[in-house]
């Protein structure tokens, strides 16, 4: 994808005002020891667009866009699909300051009214500082920086490649202040973009993007720990740590190295294990097959899809296992993603579920039945509560979603091309 698609895109129509109060700012500076912020999920109590759970949705749209690649046409574009992740960041710009509500998305590229902030600035048209940020010139002869986004699912964004003043507010100080801060402003857009939130928060690491323009202070290092959803009820949020706050290591703390697949980042994984079961799955090799051992399958890390992925080969063997280690009375599959269901005992507890382990290169990470299974509560002739097995079958690369990483503190070092892991009560960072 361009590098465009690291920026924040701001879509400058949809959000409704909103001034925050004053306070005192921390500046940027390399002497800081990082921040953190709260990470909001959608379906949380609190959660400004708390409401009937769209979690099925949002992880299916966001698993498909990995089937898909970029595209080159006159206009520098990404093509991306027009989704939304589970969680959100809040932030604060311009001046007077206005917070917004962003979607938090690992590998991609922030909307309000740039008139009502004295510090708003479009980036000049210079072709070699422009193109750097994924732009072109305006052939209007306005002497703007332009970008265009092109989604396959029809929608579009069009607008200027702009700065201004980026407030965080940080649960561990001060509030930090970035002047300056690059974004795009959408001022044309078109489609199934989410009318709750204001744009795009991307964590990847194009030349404008979040981590680039925060570098001087985080050092290409943050890390999340991501609430358990039986937390969504309560007052407490997600973190996401940035710079010397994002540290994972200690006892019990699993580093691998980093990969890159599509911007997204991404681990090497050797295979899985159910309970003490490594599982055999067939890889076609020579017309032979190789037991326990996937050829250094790559799997994305992401926090967007509640959802994990994984292909057909690895899940069917993944479900077989499950069942046979499973004893509790099944139950119907809720839709076609969630498949393997087992009716919620009356104590609501889940017994007899086996640890999954994920093998990757460099280190395994076991993961509980809260990482695994998902409780899912609907009405189909009376009232009924299930869990269902969060990993589904996808044709595309296989992905981790945000259920598996719960109560883990997951950390990225892009310098050292690193992700790490380590088991967390989420509730007391």
């Amino acid at each position: 994808m361009g590098h465009f698609m690291s920026l924040v895109i701001i879509l400058s129509i949809l959000c409704s005002p909103f001034l925050s109060t004053t306070y005192s700012l921390t500046e940027l500076n390399t002497e800081s020891d990082g921040f953190t912020v709260d990470l909001i999920h959608m379906d949380s109590l609190v959660s400004p667009f708390y409401r009937i759970n769209k979690t099925l949705q949002r992880s299916k749209i966001r698993a498909d866009r990995f089937s898909f690649s970029s595209f080159a046409s006159g206009v520098p574009s990404s093509v991306v699909i027009a989704s939304e992740g589970d969680y959100i960041m809040k932030v604060n710009l311009g001046v007077p300051p206005k917070e917004i509500n962003l979607n938090l998305d690992m590998g991609s590229l922030p909307l309000f009214d740039p008139k009502k902030s004295s510090t708003y600035k479009t980036v000049p048209g210079d072709p070699k500082d422009c193109k750097s940020f994924g732009g072109r010139p305006s052939i209007l002869g306005d002497n703007t920086c332009r970008y265009s986004l092109r989604y396959l699912n029809t929608s579009y964004s069009d607008g200027t490649i702009s700065s201004d003043t980026l407030r965080l507010n940080s649960t561990s100080g001060s509030p930090i202040l970035h002047k300056n801060f690059l974004f795009g402003c959408g001022y044309e857009n078109k489609g199934t973009f989410s009318v709750d939130t204001c744009g795009v928060i991307g964590l990847g690491r194009g030349p404008g993007s979040f981590l680039t323009q925060m570098n001087p202070t985080i050092r290409g290092k943050f890390a999340y720990c991501l609430l358990p959803r039986d937390d969504f009820n309560s007052s407490r949020s997600s973190k996401i740590h940035f710079g010397g706050k994002a540290a994972v290591s200690g006892s019990g703390a699993v580093s691998i190295s980093m990969h890159f697949f599509k911007s997204q980042y991404a681990a090497r994984f050797k295979g899985i294990s159910v309970g003490n079961q490594k599982l055999a799955m067939s890889v076609n090799l020579l017309n032979s097959s190789k037991i326990f051992g996937l050829l250094n399958e790559r799997i994305v890390v992401d926090s967007g899809p509640t959802l994990s992925f994984l292909p057909k080969k690895i899940y069917n063997a993944l479900v077989a296992a499950m069942r046979k280690e499973i004893k509790l009375e099944r139950a119907d599959p809720v839709n076609e993603m969630l498949q393997v269901c087992y009716k919620t005992p009356s104590d609501g507890k889940l017994k007899g579920i086996p640890v999954v382990t994920i093998h990757f290169v460099g280190g395994d990470v076991k993961l509980s039945h809260s990482n695994t299974f998902l409780n899912v509560n609907f009405f189909r002739d009376g009232y009924k509560s299930v869990h269902c097995l969060a990993f589904v079958p996808h044709d595309g690369v296989a992905i981790l979603g945000n259920l598996a990483q719960t109560n883990f503190l997951v950390g990225y070092d892009i310098g050292r091309k690193v992700i790490s892991f380590k088991q967390t009560d989420c509730s007391k960072q």
